[in-house]
């Protein structure tokens, strides 16, 4: 027994190693089950639509608390950092991931994610036509906006940015679709071709660790939409309104770490600026945040009421920084106080309307803005009810899944 003592002692040693991590992680989730339960609660909110079947909230249940517990395990970040050390060191391109199946550094050191597959648009184009045909028969316009991905089209080297072996679909996707609502005599405005061709850098247009577009971007996409209302729609949005000279910038340096950077550690993906854009002119909006029977207003400057600033104000590079344009609400209404019109939009949006809907609140008289991740109303009776003058469904490339086209009917 002494000699098959000695002879695997080293086993032993790395057993009790073992079970000594194993009993620290324990603890450490232990400690940290409050922040567990918040991970799923989001999760869940955003993963299972309202009035699903029972099945679909058990199996959205757990998905959702298996990624709380791998998102939110002890000393996580220190081993995503370990990990991403040893990609940077073996000059990776592409780093495994169980929620992306894999993120890819292009060419200009940003981290972004493919799209794998051709989504089946069909079905997101079904649902649309009934809800269109009843806005136009409530006398409500519709217009679907295309938003950009953080892989350019090929046209714009889009498929040089990713490793040799990765096809993305994204662009793909969206083209599909678009000309499936114009063969149908929908309106369409695909923002991708100014976009891209705007001359701005993708580092520029986009965060070099999270999946959306950087402000800089998001502020150019608005006023390419505010000059499409206006020319198209005969919306009376200030002209130039959306020029650098109108806003002020503060950048924050070295602040930002988002979606996608966390999932790669800051050593291999990097950190962001954050810089923030806001009006250097009077404003005066009141906000309506609606969450199922609970209401709230406020009413004041833009950087006040618009701009939710505890984003900005949390030290931790891993805050959301993105959500300071206010985001994952029910229901968004801002009136416009000061604005000389009186446009009306509804927009049924992404995360990628977050600095959109803000941004074109100080141009238009009322914006309102949903998500069919949680918004719970039928939309069609919502839009007859409030009769704006345009209906915008604005989505990026990547949204062809449910329940972004469940409009509640």
């Amino acid at each position: 027994m002494k000699k098959i003592f000695k002879t695997h002692t080293k086993e032993k040693i790395t057993a009790i190693a073992f079970i000594i991590v194993i009993f620290t992680m324990m603890i450490g989730m232990v400690t940290t089950t409050h922040d567990l339960g918040e991970g799923f609660i989001l999760n869940y909110r955003l993963k299972v639509p309202t009035g699903a079947p029972v099945i679909e909230r058990l199996k959205g249940a757990i998905e959702s608390e298996e990624q709380a517990v791998n998102e939110g395990a002890f000393l996580r970040q220190q081993y995503v950092e370990l990990y991403g050390l040893s990609q940077l060191v073996m000059q990776k391109h592409a780093v495994i991931d169980y929620n992306y199946g894999a993120l890819y550094k292009t060419r200009d050191g940003q981290t972004t994610f493919s799209v794998q597959e051709e989504r089946y648009i069909d079905d997101a184009a079904n649902a649309t036509y009934p809800l269109v045909n009843g806005l136009i028969h409530e006398g409500v316009d519709f217009l679907y906006v295309q938003l950009p991905f953080k892989v350019q089209p090929a046209k714009f080297g889009g498929d040089r940015e990713l490793p040799v072996y990765v096809h993305d679909y994204a662009n793909e996707n969206a083209d599909r679709f678009v000309e499936t609502m114009r063969a149908a005599n929908i309106a369409c405005y695909d923002t991708r071709d100014e976009f891209f061709g705007s001359g701005l850098s993708m580092k520029e247009l986009f965060f070099k660790t999270d999946h959306h577009w950087s402000i800089k971007g998001a502020f150019l996409g608005t006023g390419l939409i505010a000059n499409y209302l206006n020319e198209n729609y005969g919306f009376e949005i200030p002209d130039g309104l959306y020029t650098e000279e109108n806003f002020k910038t503060t950048t924050y340096p070295k602040s930002f770490i988002g979606s996608m950077g966390r999932r790669v550690g800051r050593i291999y993906g990097g950190i962001d600026d954050f810089t923030l854009y806001s009006p250097n002119f009077e404003t005066d909006i009141t906000v309506t945040k609606i969450e199922g029977i609970s209401e709230v207003t406020t009413r004041g400057a833009f950087e006040d009421v618009v701009l939710e600033m505890q984003y900005i104000d949390n030290p931790d590079p891993t805050t959301n920084r993105y959500a300071v344009y206010h985001g994952d609400y029910q229901e968004l209404r801002f009136v416009n106080n000061l604005v000389d019109n009186d446009n009306s939009v509804l927009i049924i949006k992404d995360s990628f309307g977050l600095p959109v809907y803000s941004f074109l609140s100080l141009g238009i008289h009322e914006v309102r803005a949903i998500d069919m991740r949680i918004f719970e109303k039928n939309v069609l009776e919502y839009a007859a009810e409030y009769h704006p003058d345009l209906v915008i469904l604005m989505y990026n490339c990547d949204s062809y899944v449910d329940p972004m086209f469940d409009f509640n009917m």
